[in-house]
């Protein structure tokens, strides 16, 4: 019985490990837009650049993070290497991730509203 709760819990672990390692790899605004981009189908490095307006190897970088995740992938077309989402459901993790954005933004407006009519009370 032991070494079967000792397994399942070495699993659990390993599953948010990979969870924390995708979300890593997300946590870069140019990483999202990236896969904002790549939601609209596959683009080059080329039209990559021309959206994003950042130095190549910058992006090199951050490509290589979404692709060692297993997010993107690329083929090669002579002399090209296009981009694409591996995942798909990334776009709706993205999109969820702007539902709870929108609710955060929300409740600080709320409570600065508060805010705003306590400091008018006390004038």
């Amino acid at each position: 019985m032991r070494k079967r709760a000792e397994k399942r819990l070495s699993q659990t672990k390993t599953i948010y490990e990979m969870q924390a390692e995708i979300c890593s790899a997300l946590a870069h605004p140019i990483r999202i837009q990236v896969l904002e981009i790549l939601s609209n189908g596959e683009k080059t490095v080329g039209d990559l650049l021309e959206v994003l307006q950042v130095p190549k190897a910058n992006l090199s970088q951050h490509l290589s993070v979404l692709k060692d995740v297993g997010v993107i992938q690329t083929r090669k077309e002579g002399l090209y290497h296009y981009m694409s989402l591996s995942i798909p459901k990334i776009k709706d993790a993205c999109s969820i991730i702007r539902t709870v954005l929108i609710e955060k933004v929300a409740n600080e407006e709320k409570k600065n509203i508060e805010i705003i009519r306590e400091l008018k009370a006390q004038r």
